[in-house]
């Protein structure tokens, strides 16, 4: 029901809306002698965009990402369930709405389908709404964070990508394999089998590592280097098989997009303070990254 909103062509239908998106967030981020740039840049311009796609009204964007901000960082968990049990309370509403006036959007294409003469059920309109929203901001917002982290530490990967722009696909290529912001995935093995000498038998849980695949000295050269002209670049980070990333295009397109305006822009970006990561075996990455904005040349 919502795979065609995520295809290449899409997402391309959406690049000029992204991009004032992106740039709108960029200069209000730019405006500031210094900032966070995970609460001010990695985190609004994902969420504004499937917000825009769900067909959330703009004048609510501010309050998702209030919500989201506590769902997904705030150090209480129990402010964390609340915060999420909102954002469940605000589809409640919203998929009510869509149903009875549905428009060209996301949330729209679930309230009003039908599968086999049925229509879905409110509680799977609302959960799938809290996944795409979630999927759609989380893990953009954390690659974005640690590469800006990474183009820090490794300043002249980013001095590279500023003289050569057309550079940015493998750049976000390698961001995505760096980071590797999701960071395990579970399965039960259906079948005896043997893998570097461990003996798996069926029912056995195994857990696969991405982080660890991602630097996997037999796959990468020099897999602990950061290397924005890195190809080939067979990473997992977005998943494979059936469980590749539904919203893949669309995450490299959001990257693509934060890093073109910041390169655009007249500004050094250099770091304020130390980073503070995520405290999560789920994710990986910043929870915080103060950095300092200076003209160039001042």
């Amino acid at each position: 029901m919502v795979d065609e909103w995520f295809t290449v062509r899409s997402v391309r239908t959406l690049e000029e809306e992204m991009r004032d998106i992106a740039r709108a967030v960029v200069s209000g981020a730019l405006a500031q002698e210094s900032c966070d740039f995970v609460t001010e840049i990695a985190a609004r311009i994902p969420l504004y965009v499937i917000c825009k796609m769900m067909g959330i009204p703009e004048s609510d964007w501010q309050y998702l990402y209030d919500l989201t901000s506590k769902a997904f960082a705030d150090g209480d968990p129990l402010a964390r369930r609340f915060a999420h049990l909102d954002i469940m309370g605000y589809f409640e509403n919203l998929q009510e709405e869509k149903a009875a006036d549905p428009g060209d959007d996301l949330v729209s294409a679930l309230a009003t389908a039908v599968i086999d003469g049925d229509r879905l059920s409110p509680d799977d309109i609302i959960l799938n709404c809290d996944n795409l929203l979630v999927g759609g901001t989380e893990n953009t917002r954390i690659s974005a964070a640690g590469g800006m982290l990474a183009f820090l530490q490794h300043p002249e990967q980013w001095d590279i990508l500023r003289a050569d722009p057309s550079l940015l696909p493998s750049a976000v290529e390698e961001v995505l394999r760096w980071t590797s912001t999701a960071t395990h995935i579970m399965r039960t093995a259906t079948r005896p089998i043997g893998i570097h000498g461990k003996r798996i038998e069926p029912g056995d849980r195994v857990v696969f590592w991405l982080p660890s695949a991602n630097r996997d000295e037999t796959v990468f050269d020099d897999p602990d280097r950061f290397d924005v002209l890195r190809k080939p670049n067979r990473h997992l980070a977005l998943g494979f098989g059936e469980h590749f990333c539904l919203g893949s295009v669309l995450a490299k397109s959001e990257l693509r997009l934060i890093f073109a305006e910041l390169l655009n822009s007249r500004v050094d970006i250099e770091l304020a303070g130390e980073p503070k990561l995520l405290e999560s075996i789920v994710v990986n990455g910043p929870e915080s990254l103060p950095v300092r904005l200076t003209p160039r040349g001042a």
